[in-house]
Protein backbone atom coordinates (compact mmCIF):
# COMPACT_ATOMS: atom_id res chain seq x y z
CA UNK A 1 0.00 0.00 0.00
CA UNK A 2 1.23 3.09 -0.74
CA UNK A 3 2.65 5.69 1.95
CA UNK A 4 -0.47 8.65 2.23
CA UNK A 5 -0.19 11.07 5.00
CA UNK A 6 -3.34 12.52 3.33
CA UNK A 7 -6.40 13.35 5.86
CA UNK A 8 -9.98 12.97 4.77
CA UNK A 9 -13.08 14.75 6.25
CA UNK A 10 -15.47 10.88 5.48
CA UNK A 11 -14.04 7.84 3.94
CA UNK A 12 -10.70 6.82 4.66
CA UNK A 13 -8.77 7.99 2.02
CA UNK A 14 -6.03 5.23 1.95
CA UNK A 15 -4.94 3.69 -1.55
CA UNK A 16 -3.05 0.42 -3.02
CA UNK A 17 -0.78 1.59 -5.58
CA UNK A 18 -1.74 1.38 -9.29
CA UNK A 19 0.38 -2.06 -9.33
CA UNK A 20 -1.11 -3.49 -6.43
CA UNK A 21 -4.80 -2.50 -8.31
CA UNK A 22 -3.31 -4.33 -11.17
CA UNK A 23 -2.13 -7.73 -9.69
CA UNK A 24 -6.06 -7.57 -8.01
CA UNK A 25 -7.20 -7.41 -11.49
CA UNK A 26 -5.08 -10.08 -12.85
CA UNK A 27 -6.66 -12.37 -10.27
CA UNK A 28 -10.14 -11.19 -10.97
CA UNK A 29 -10.03 -11.67 -14.94
CA UNK A 30 -9.51 -14.99 -14.06
CA UNK A 31 -12.19 -15.89 -12.20
CA UNK A 32 -15.24 -17.44 -13.77
CA UNK A 33 -17.79 -14.67 -12.68
CA UNK A 34 -15.94 -12.31 -14.11
CA UNK A 35 -16.35 -13.89 -17.64
CA UNK A 36 -20.19 -13.51 -17.20
CA UNK A 37 -20.18 -9.70 -16.29
CA UNK A 38 -20.06 -8.48 -20.11
CA UNK A 39 -23.14 -9.80 -20.73
CA UNK A 40 -25.07 -8.00 -17.66
CA UNK A 41 -26.68 -4.88 -19.34
CA UNK A 42 -26.57 -2.18 -16.57
CA UNK A 43 -23.28 -0.63 -15.56
CA UNK A 44 -21.12 -3.17 -13.01
CA UNK A 45 -17.48 -2.05 -11.55
CA UNK A 46 -15.76 -4.32 -8.64
CA UNK A 47 -14.14 -2.29 -5.99
CA UNK A 48 -11.40 -3.34 -3.42
CA UNK A 49 -11.87 -2.77 0.17
CA UNK A 50 -9.91 0.50 -0.53
CA UNK A 51 -13.06 1.42 -2.66
CA UNK A 52 -10.80 1.81 -5.84
CA UNK A 53 -11.91 0.17 -9.14
CA UNK A 54 -10.13 -3.16 -9.95
CA UNK A 55 -13.03 -4.34 -12.82
CA UNK A 56 -15.84 -3.45 -14.94
CA UNK A 57 -17.63 -4.76 -17.48
CA UNK A 58 -18.45 -2.90 -20.96
CA UNK A 59 -21.69 -1.35 -19.75
CA UNK A 60 -19.96 0.55 -17.86
CA UNK A 61 -16.81 1.08 -19.98
CA UNK A 62 -19.64 2.46 -22.26
CA UNK A 63 -20.98 5.23 -20.46
CA UNK A 64 -17.95 6.89 -19.51
CA UNK A 65 -17.50 6.57 -23.51
CA UNK A 66 -14.05 4.68 -23.98
CA UNK A 67 -12.73 0.72 -24.98
CA UNK A 68 -10.61 -0.58 -21.85
CA UNK A 69 -10.47 0.40 -18.39
CA UNK A 70 -6.68 1.69 -18.57
CA UNK A 71 -6.27 4.96 -17.18
CA UNK A 72 -9.60 4.34 -14.82
CA UNK A 73 -7.55 1.28 -13.11
CA UNK A 74 -7.48 2.33 -9.81
CA UNK A 75 -9.91 5.31 -9.38
CA UNK A 76 -12.46 5.62 -7.28
CA UNK A 77 -16.32 5.54 -8.74
CA UNK A 78 -16.80 9.46 -8.58
CA UNK A 79 -13.22 10.24 -9.99
CA UNK A 80 -13.81 7.54 -13.01
CA UNK A 81 -17.66 9.27 -13.54
CA UNK A 82 -16.49 13.15 -13.07
CA UNK A 83 -18.05 13.54 -9.86
CA UNK A 84 -17.67 17.90 -9.51
CA UNK A 85 -16.49 16.71 -5.88
CA UNK A 86 -14.00 14.11 -6.27
CA UNK A 87 -10.87 16.37 -6.10
CA UNK A 88 -11.96 18.98 -3.88
CA UNK A 89 -9.66 17.09 -0.91
CA UNK A 90 -6.51 15.85 -1.92
CA UNK A 91 -7.22 12.60 -0.89
CA UNK A 92 -10.17 12.38 -3.58
CA UNK A 93 -13.30 10.84 -3.85
CA UNK A 94 -15.19 10.37 -0.82
CA UNK A 95 -12.86 12.32 1.63
CA UNK A 96 -14.67 16.15 1.05
CA UNK A 97 -17.48 17.20 3.55
CA UNK A 98 -19.52 17.14 0.14
CA UNK A 99 -19.68 13.13 0.42
CA UNK A 100 -21.04 12.78 3.71
CA UNK A 101 -24.59 12.72 1.42
CA UNK A 102 -23.52 10.97 -1.22
CA UNK A 103 -25.52 7.97 -1.77
CA UNK A 104 -23.09 6.28 -3.52
CA UNK A 105 -20.99 6.04 -0.86
CA UNK A 106 -22.90 5.72 1.79
CA UNK A 107 -23.56 2.30 -0.10
CA UNK A 108 -20.25 1.33 -0.16
CA UNK A 109 -19.42 1.80 3.13
CA UNK A 110 -22.56 -0.04 4.65
CA UNK A 111 -22.16 -2.70 2.52
CA UNK A 112 -17.96 -3.01 4.10
CA UNK A 113 -19.11 -2.33 7.55
CA UNK A 114 -21.96 -4.70 7.63
CA UNK A 115 -20.96 -7.20 4.89
CA UNK A 116 -24.63 -7.10 3.00
CA UNK A 117 -26.30 -6.49 0.74
CA UNK A 118 -26.94 -2.45 0.30
CA UNK A 119 -28.90 0.01 -1.75
CA UNK A 120 -28.91 4.10 -2.05
CA UNK A 121 -29.91 7.00 -4.37
CA UNK A 122 -27.55 9.28 -5.02
CA UNK A 123 -27.47 12.38 -6.87
CA UNK A 124 -24.35 12.74 -9.09
CA UNK A 125 -23.19 16.66 -10.27
CA UNK A 126 -20.32 16.29 -12.90
CA UNK A 127 -18.60 18.51 -14.71
CA UNK A 128 -17.20 17.62 -17.82
CA UNK A 129 -15.32 20.09 -20.30
CA UNK A 130 -16.20 23.22 -17.97
CA UNK A 131 -19.86 22.21 -18.18
CA UNK A 132 -22.15 20.54 -15.61
CA UNK A 133 -24.98 18.15 -15.62
CA UNK A 134 -26.60 15.71 -12.84
CA UNK A 135 -27.65 12.64 -12.80
CA UNK A 136 -29.81 9.82 -10.35
CA UNK A 137 -28.83 6.74 -9.67
CA UNK A 138 -29.41 3.98 -7.54
CA UNK A 139 -26.46 2.22 -7.09
CA UNK A 140 -26.67 -1.77 -5.77
CA UNK A 141 -23.55 -3.14 -3.72
CA UNK A 142 -22.71 -7.06 -3.24
CA UNK A 143 -19.75 -8.16 -1.44
CA UNK A 144 -17.93 -10.61 -2.79
CA UNK A 145 -14.85 -12.87 -1.68
CA UNK A 146 -12.92 -14.09 -3.92
CA UNK A 147 -9.92 -16.31 -2.83
CA UNK A 148 -8.37 -14.54 0.32
CA UNK A 149 -9.62 -11.46 -1.03
CA UNK A 150 -12.86 -8.99 -0.10
CA UNK A 151 -14.62 -6.96 -3.15
CA UNK A 152 -17.71 -5.20 -3.52
CA UNK A 153 -19.90 -5.92 -6.80
CA UNK A 154 -21.50 -2.12 -7.45
CA UNK A 155 -23.82 -2.15 -10.20
CA UNK A 156 -25.51 1.26 -10.90
CA UNK A 157 -29.03 2.38 -12.56
CA UNK A 158 -29.83 5.29 -14.20
CA UNK A 159 -33.35 6.58 -12.41
CA UNK A 160 -33.77 10.08 -13.94
CA UNK A 161 -36.82 8.75 -15.71
CA UNK A 162 -38.26 8.08 -12.79
CA UNK A 163 -37.05 10.82 -10.60
CA UNK A 164 -38.48 12.96 -13.46
CA UNK A 165 -41.74 11.49 -13.53
CA UNK A 166 -42.46 11.33 -9.95
CA UNK A 167 -41.82 15.57 -10.13
CA UNK A 168 -43.97 15.80 -12.99
CA UNK A 169 -47.07 13.74 -10.79
CA UNK A 170 -46.45 16.10 -8.17
CA UNK A 171 -46.81 18.94 -9.27
CA UNK A 172 -49.61 17.64 -11.98
CA UNK A 173 -51.72 16.59 -8.78
CA UNK A 174 -50.88 19.32 -7.36
CA UNK A 175 -51.97 22.01 -10.27
CA UNK A 176 -54.92 20.03 -11.95
CA UNK A 177 -56.28 19.61 -8.41
CA UNK A 178 -56.04 23.07 -7.47
CA UNK A 179 -57.53 24.36 -10.54
CA UNK A 180 -60.50 22.01 -10.79
CA UNK A 181 -61.21 22.21 -6.85
CA UNK A 182 -61.38 25.69 -7.43
CA UNK A 183 -63.67 25.81 -10.67
CA UNK A 184 -65.70 23.35 -8.70
CA UNK A 185 -66.24 25.37 -5.44
CA UNK A 186 -66.70 28.64 -7.93
CA UNK A 187 -69.82 26.76 -9.60
CA UNK A 188 -70.86 26.10 -6.09
CA UNK A 189 -70.97 29.38 -5.08
CA UNK A 190 -72.71 30.88 -7.61
CA UNK A 191 -75.35 28.33 -8.30
CA UNK A 192 -77.75 30.20 -6.42
CA UNK A 193 -77.12 33.01 -8.77
CA UNK A 194 -77.86 31.25 -12.07
CA UNK A 195 -81.75 31.97 -13.78
CA UNK A 196 -83.78 28.94 -12.83
CA UNK A 197 -83.97 27.97 -16.20
CA UNK A 198 -80.03 27.54 -16.74
CA UNK A 199 -80.21 25.33 -13.34
CA UNK A 200 -79.91 21.94 -15.16
CA UNK A 201 -77.16 22.46 -17.10
CA UNK A 202 -75.31 24.27 -13.85
CA UNK A 203 -76.32 21.08 -11.94
CA UNK A 204 -74.17 18.78 -15.08
CA UNK A 205 -71.55 21.20 -14.90
CA UNK A 206 -71.12 20.77 -11.16
CA UNK A 207 -71.42 17.14 -11.54
CA UNK A 208 -68.85 16.74 -14.42
CA UNK A 209 -66.49 18.65 -11.79
CA UNK A 210 -66.98 16.61 -9.13
CA UNK A 211 -66.33 13.62 -11.10
CA UNK A 212 -63.08 15.17 -12.44
CA UNK A 213 -61.97 15.78 -9.35
CA UNK A 214 -62.64 12.74 -7.68
CA UNK A 215 -60.62 11.18 -10.69
CA UNK A 216 -57.96 12.86 -10.35
CA UNK A 217 -57.45 12.10 -6.55
CA UNK A 218 -58.16 8.38 -7.10
CA UNK A 219 -55.24 8.07 -9.59
CA UNK A 220 -53.08 10.34 -7.13
CA UNK A 221 -54.20 8.25 -4.61
CA UNK A 222 -53.57 5.06 -6.42
CA UNK A 223 -49.84 6.13 -7.25
CA UNK A 224 -48.94 6.82 -3.37
CA UNK A 225 -50.18 3.08 -2.64
CA UNK A 226 -48.77 1.66 -5.38
CA UNK A 227 -45.10 3.60 -4.48
CA UNK A 228 -45.79 2.78 -0.88
CA UNK A 229 -45.81 6.39 0.15
CA UNK A 230 -49.43 5.90 1.71
CA UNK A 231 -49.61 6.21 5.84
CA UNK A 232 -52.62 4.16 7.11
CA UNK A 233 -55.00 5.92 9.91
CA UNK A 234 -57.09 3.05 11.38
CA UNK A 235 -60.13 4.64 13.16
CA UNK A 236 -63.51 3.19 14.52
CA UNK A 237 -65.70 3.72 11.43
CA UNK A 238 -69.57 3.20 11.37
CA UNK A 239 -70.28 1.28 8.15
CA UNK A 240 -74.22 2.41 7.44
CA UNK A 241 -72.83 5.73 7.78
CA UNK A 242 -70.31 5.45 4.75
CA UNK A 243 -72.57 3.72 2.38
CA UNK A 244 -75.20 6.43 2.93
CA UNK A 245 -72.64 9.19 2.41
CA UNK A 246 -71.25 7.58 -0.49
CA UNK A 247 -74.73 6.97 -2.25
CA UNK A 248 -76.22 10.69 -1.42
CA UNK A 249 -72.98 11.96 -2.56
CA UNK A 250 -72.63 9.91 -5.83
CA UNK A 251 -76.04 10.40 -7.06
CA UNK A 252 -74.78 13.57 -8.67
CA UNK A 253 -71.51 12.00 -10.71
CA UNK A 254 -72.07 11.99 -14.21
CA UNK A 255 -71.92 8.41 -14.02
CA UNK A 256 -74.72 8.30 -12.27
CA UNK A 257 -76.89 10.85 -14.85
CA UNK A 258 -80.46 8.71 -15.51
CA UNK A 259 -79.73 5.80 -13.11
CA UNK A 260 -80.41 5.13 -9.37
CA UNK A 261 -78.33 4.59 -6.56
CA UNK A 262 -80.74 2.43 -4.07
CA UNK A 263 -79.59 1.66 -0.04
CA UNK A 264 -80.70 -1.86 0.29
CA UNK A 265 -83.60 -1.63 3.70
CA UNK A 266 -81.57 -4.94 4.72
CA UNK A 267 -78.89 -2.67 5.57
CA UNK A 268 -77.23 -3.14 8.90
CA UNK A 269 -74.78 -1.13 10.41
CA UNK A 270 -71.20 -2.58 11.42
CA UNK A 271 -68.69 -0.52 13.41
CA UNK A 272 -65.33 -1.53 11.56
CA UNK A 273 -61.29 -0.75 12.36
CA UNK A 274 -60.12 1.02 8.71
CA UNK A 275 -58.84 3.61 6.81
CA UNK A 276 -61.23 6.25 6.16
CA UNK A 277 -59.96 7.36 2.83
CA UNK A 278 -59.30 3.69 1.79
CA UNK A 279 -62.30 1.60 2.69
CA UNK A 280 -64.50 5.22 0.92
CA UNK A 281 -62.32 4.68 -2.32
CA UNK A 282 -63.04 0.96 -2.31
CA UNK A 283 -66.92 1.34 -2.09
CA UNK A 284 -66.68 4.48 -4.31
CA UNK A 285 -64.85 2.22 -7.05
CA UNK A 286 -67.18 -0.26 -6.73
CA UNK A 287 -70.21 1.82 -7.12
CA UNK A 288 -68.67 3.29 -10.03
CA UNK A 289 -67.65 -0.15 -11.81
CA UNK A 290 -71.57 -1.03 -11.29
CA UNK A 291 -73.25 2.56 -12.58
CA UNK A 292 -71.00 1.97 -15.78
CA UNK A 293 -72.12 -1.53 -16.42
CA UNK A 294 -75.76 -0.03 -15.59
CA UNK A 295 -77.98 1.01 -18.74
CA UNK A 296 -80.21 4.64 -18.43
CA UNK A 297 -82.98 4.12 -16.25
CA UNK A 298 -81.22 1.12 -14.35
CA UNK A 299 -80.58 0.86 -11.06
CA UNK A 300 -77.80 -0.32 -8.28
CA UNK A 301 -77.77 -1.06 -5.00
CA UNK A 302 -75.42 -0.57 -2.25
CA UNK A 303 -75.14 -2.73 1.36
CA UNK A 304 -73.97 -3.64 4.37
CA UNK A 305 -74.31 -6.96 6.00
CA UNK A 306 -72.88 -8.49 9.38
CA UNK A 307 -70.75 -11.36 7.97
CA UNK A 308 -69.23 -12.75 11.55
CA UNK A 309 -65.41 -11.27 12.21
CA UNK A 310 -66.15 -9.21 9.18
CA UNK A 311 -68.46 -6.19 8.04
CA UNK A 312 -69.98 -7.36 4.18
CA UNK A 313 -69.81 -4.20 2.32
CA UNK A 314 -71.62 -4.76 -1.12
CA UNK A 315 -72.74 -3.55 -4.28
CA UNK A 316 -75.68 -4.91 -6.82
CA UNK A 317 -76.17 -4.80 -10.59
CA UNK A 318 -78.39 -6.22 -13.26
CA UNK A 319 -75.79 -6.68 -15.94
CA UNK A 320 -73.78 -10.12 -15.79
CA UNK A 321 -70.39 -10.72 -16.77
CA UNK A 322 -69.26 -12.86 -19.47
CA UNK A 323 -67.25 -16.03 -18.50
CA UNK A 324 -64.14 -14.94 -20.62
CA UNK A 325 -64.15 -11.28 -18.24
CA UNK A 326 -64.85 -13.01 -15.07
CA UNK A 327 -61.28 -14.70 -15.41
CA UNK A 328 -59.74 -11.03 -15.61
CA UNK A 329 -61.45 -9.26 -12.95
CA UNK A 330 -58.87 -7.39 -10.57
CA UNK A 331 -55.97 -7.57 -13.03
CA UNK A 332 -54.18 -4.23 -13.14
CA UNK A 333 -54.33 -3.29 -17.06
CA UNK A 334 -57.67 -5.39 -17.68
CA UNK A 335 -60.73 -3.55 -18.90
CA UNK A 336 -63.69 -3.95 -21.53
CA UNK A 337 -63.99 0.00 -21.55
CA UNK A 338 -60.94 0.67 -23.76
CA UNK A 339 -57.45 0.97 -23.40
CA UNK A 340 -55.53 2.27 -20.89
CA UNK A 341 -58.31 1.50 -18.32
CA UNK A 342 -58.52 -1.30 -16.26
CA UNK A 343 -57.49 0.48 -12.63
CA UNK A 344 -61.22 -0.17 -10.91
CA UNK A 345 -61.45 -3.56 -9.90
CA UNK A 346 -57.78 -3.74 -10.04
CA UNK A 347 -57.80 -0.68 -7.36
CA UNK A 348 -60.69 -2.70 -5.44
CA UNK A 349 -58.57 -5.58 -4.67
CA UNK A 350 -55.27 -3.73 -4.07
CA UNK A 351 -56.51 -1.97 -1.26
CA UNK A 352 -58.65 -4.20 0.75
CA UNK A 353 -56.30 -6.58 0.30
CA UNK A 354 -52.80 -5.27 0.68
CA UNK A 355 -53.79 -2.06 2.71
CA UNK A 356 -57.33 -2.94 4.78
CA UNK A 357 -56.68 -6.86 6.21
CA UNK A 358 -59.60 -7.65 4.21
CA UNK A 359 -61.05 -9.70 1.29
CA UNK A 360 -63.26 -9.19 -1.81
CA UNK A 361 -64.81 -10.99 -4.63
CA UNK A 362 -67.83 -10.85 -6.23
CA UNK A 363 -70.28 -13.56 -8.17
CA UNK A 364 -72.19 -13.16 -11.37
CA UNK A 365 -74.77 -15.42 -12.52
CA UNK A 366 -78.35 -14.77 -13.93
CA UNK A 367 -80.65 -13.99 -13.14
CA UNK A 368 -79.16 -12.24 -9.92
CA UNK A 369 -76.70 -9.77 -11.63
CA UNK A 370 -73.44 -9.23 -10.39
CA UNK A 371 -72.48 -8.40 -6.87
CA UNK A 372 -69.40 -6.81 -6.29
CA UNK A 373 -68.06 -6.95 -2.36
CA UNK A 374 -65.45 -6.81 0.29
CA UNK A 375 -65.28 -8.12 4.06
CA UNK A 376 -63.50 -5.39 6.19
CA UNK A 377 -62.45 -6.80 9.97
CA UNK A 378 -64.89 -5.15 12.24
CA UNK A 379 -63.80 -3.08 15.62
CA UNK A 380 -64.39 -6.36 17.85
CA UNK A 381 -62.56 -8.71 15.56
CA UNK A 382 -60.27 -11.24 17.77
CA UNK A 383 -61.25 -9.55 21.30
Amino acid sequence: MESNPLHTKCAPPERLSIHEVQEEREKLSGHICSSYFDFFPLPLIVLNSHRQIVFSNKAFLDILGIADLGSFLGLRPGEAMGCTYAHIEEAGCGTSTFCRECGALKAVLESMINNSKTQHDCQLLIKHDDESSAKDLRIFVSPWDVEDGKYYVVTIVDIEDEKRRKILERIFFHDILNAAGGAKALLDTLFDEVPEESKELMSLVQASLFGLVEEIKKQKQLLALENKEYKLSMLTLQGIELINLVANEYRTHPKAYGKKIVVSPNSVNVQVLSDYTLLMRVIINMVINALEATPENGSITIGLDDNGDFAKFWVASRKVIPDHVKVQIFKRSFSTKGVDRGLGTYSIKLLTENYLGGKVGFTSEEPDGTVFWVNIPKCNQGK
